[in-house]
């Protein structure tokens, strides 16, 4: 991975064949997951479906996805009625996100990429891939239980879950290069 300067404040970002592969495979999967999750949390009233508005009342029982929504308040009932009208709004923001980064990585889930993949974070797109790898970090974190900073250096001590760590730390990597590399928003 390697990310460069743009004038007028954009980055290029540029990824290996099998870097590419890895984060447009990942953000399919995050698709899947919001999607399975989506016709679940869908509203059957038109309105509130064309508002944005609706959801379940209950926690997602997917530990990736209660990562992704959690409760709003602490309280059940309250945490319910918040849910309740945010849910398939951000979940359908959560899934446009992610499908704007997979379509700027331009892959399509086709035959095996050989080649460098460069694309463009624009200071406008540049918050579509921050909540993206956000997004992928915290659902990774939840399937292998990553709740602590302590629990890292066991998780990546397990043969198991190593490799998986693995990919949270590259991700984390991408995320703090294009985060230091933006540059800071004039004041006024």
């Amino acid at each position: 991975m390697r990310l460069l300067p743009l004038p007028g404040g954009g980055l290029r970002l540029r990824l290996d064949p099998d870097e590419a592969a890895l984060l447009d495979q990942l953000v399919g999967q995050l698709i899947e997951l919001l999607q399975g999750h989506s016709r679940t949390a869908l509203d059957p009233d038109p309105l509130f479906a064309s508002l944005e508005v609706g959801g379940t009342d209950e926690r997602p029982a997917d530990p990736a996805l209660a990562r992704l929504f959690p409760d709003a308040y602490e309280g059940d009932e309250e945490a319910a009625g918040f849910r309740r009208v945010t849910e398939q709004g951000l979940l359908n923001r959560k899934l446009q996100d992610a499908m704007s980064v997979t379509s700027a990585l331009g892959l399509g889930g086709g035959p095996e990429v050989e080649d460098p993949v460069e694309l463009e974070i624009t200071p406008e797109t540049l918050p579509v891939w921050v909540r993206t790898l956000t997004s992928l970090r915290l659902a990774i974190a939840a399937r292998v239980g990553l709740e602590h900073e302590s629990d890292h250096a066991l998780l990546l001590h397990d043969e198991e879950t190593r490799g998986t760590v693995l990919v949270y730390d590259w991700l984390a990597a991408i995320l703090d290069s294009v985060l230091r590399m933006t540059p800071p928003v004039p004041e006024g």
